[in-house]
Order: C-alpha cells, then sequence, then structure tokens
C-alpha cells in the first residue's frame, strides 16, 4: 500500500471542547437579556448556521455565528450581547488531547502530507490546535470544502488540496460514518478511533487514540500489503 497521506477527525480524534455551551444554557442567557429565544429554536438556528451557512459563507468569528443563528430566528439582539454570548462559548474553547501532538509529528515523520477534515467553524478551534497547527498542511472545514462533513466531496477536496489520489490517503476518526464509511466511497482508508464496543465492520483499522493510530499507519508505510488489523 502507498500512503502519502493522514486526513484526521477533529472532534473526540485530535480533542474535544472542554465543556459544549448546552442549547439550554444560550437560550438563558438570552432570555435574561429580554430576547424570546427558546433552546429547541436556538439549536435548530445554530446547527443551521453551522452545517449551512458556515460551508457558503465562511463566517470568521463566534460574534458573526451568532448573529446569523439570531437573524435566521428574526430576533435584533444588541452587539453587546452577542459579544457576551460569544465570550461564552469562548471559555469553552477546544483542547488537544496529550497524544495528539506526537501522533502528528509522527506523520510528518513518515513524510506523509496532512490534513483536518471537519465541518467546525475554524473559529471554534484554531487557537486550541497550538503546535500542531504548524505541522498541519491543509484544514479542511466546511467553508474550504463548501458542504458539511456528510458529504463525501469534502474528502475530495483534500485530495485534490493535498495532491494524493484517494487511495493514498488514510483517514482516522472515531465516527464510524463520516470518517469511515464516506471516505472508503472515495476510495481512501480509514481507521476508526475506538474507545467503547466494537469498530464498524468497513473500517481497514481501529485504534484506542489517534497516536495508536498513526503507529498502525506506520506500519502500512513499510508493508507492501498490510492486512486489516485491529
Amino acid at each position: 500500500m502507498t500512503v502519502k497521506a493522514v486526513v484526521f477527525d477533529l472532534f473526540k480524534t485530535l480533542g474535544e471542547f472542554s465543556r459544549i455551551v448546552a442549547d439550554e444554557e444560550a437560550s438563558a442567557f438570552l432570555r435574561s437579556k429580554g430576547y424570546a429565544v427558546y433552546p429547541q429554536a436556538w439549536r435548530h438556528a445554530f446547527n443551521f448556521t453551522v452545517f449551512m451557512e458556515y460551508p457558503r459563507h465562511g463566517y470568521g468569528s463566534h460574534e458573526a455565528l451568532i448573529g446569523k443563528a439570531l437573524q435566521l430566528l428574526e430576533v435584533e439582539v444588541d452587539e453587546g450581547s452577542i459579544h457576551e454570548l460569544a465570550e461564552l462559548f469562548r471559555a469553552n474553547p477546544f483542547t488537544l488531547y496529550g497524544e495528539s501532538i506526537e501522533a502528528v509529528e509522527m506523520a510528518k515523520r513518515l513524510g506523509l502530507k496532512t490534513a483536518i477534515a471537519t465541518t467546525t467553524p475554524k473559529t471554534f478551534f484554531v487557537r486550541g490546535l497550538g503546535k500542531v497547527a504548524g505541522l498541519i498542511d491543509f484544514v479542511c472545514t466546511g467553508y474550504e470544502a463548501g458542504c458539511e462533513k456528510s458529504n463525501p466531496r469534502m474528502y475530495r477536496v483534500i485530495a485534490d488540496r493535498l495532491g494524493v489520489e484517494p487511495s493514498e490517503a488514510v483517514v482516522i476518526g472515531d465516527n464510524p460514518v463520516l470518517d469511515v464509511v464516506n471516505p472508503k466511497k472515495y476510495g481512501m482508508k480509514a481507521i476508526q478511533i475506538v474507545k467503547e464496543g466494537v469498530p464498524s465492520d468497513q473500517a481497514d483499522g481501529s485504534a484506542s487514540n489517534v497516536l495508536e493510530a498513526v503507529k498502525l499507519v506506520e506500519r502500512w508505510v513499510w508493508s507492501v500489503a498490510p492486512a486489516k488489523e485491529v
């Protein structure tokens, strides 16, 4: 097998947010300011902004994303309140797992091109990448791909940007559909991060964390025809 690139999932593969701002929390904040925005309405408007509007327009700040969600709800909120709500999101940053830096460094030592594949807007996580940011050749969010991650087009964009054939790329991620089934539809290999339960029978390999996954890739790099491994 010829391996030239590794594509990392972001959330629950390289790291996670210290705490997710719940729909009820965002709603309670807005209602405390006098705006009648309730949890279900907020959830649907915010998710639509992240999954549909962000890929189209690439909003570059928390304020812009929140403002768009409120616009969809036809609620006019003062800029100060939008900023305060944005600060609530910023107070719960994306944090890398302890093994993530070593994993990406190993991929680069192997001479592999690297990418991140995520729908998540950059403003939510880019600062949390720290040292890893300088080791990633292409961070592909919904905006760069022009679609959310359930659309296999994201993987085509990544392969084209990295200049590799799909068969030369390995995707590492935890989601059995987004990180395994979809990239395999496009001809990529996939290693599933499995902390509980069993891996998808479509995965080419599985690992308990991202570092173990890259170690598996290392074996593939030096193997002519690797067998499916767990």
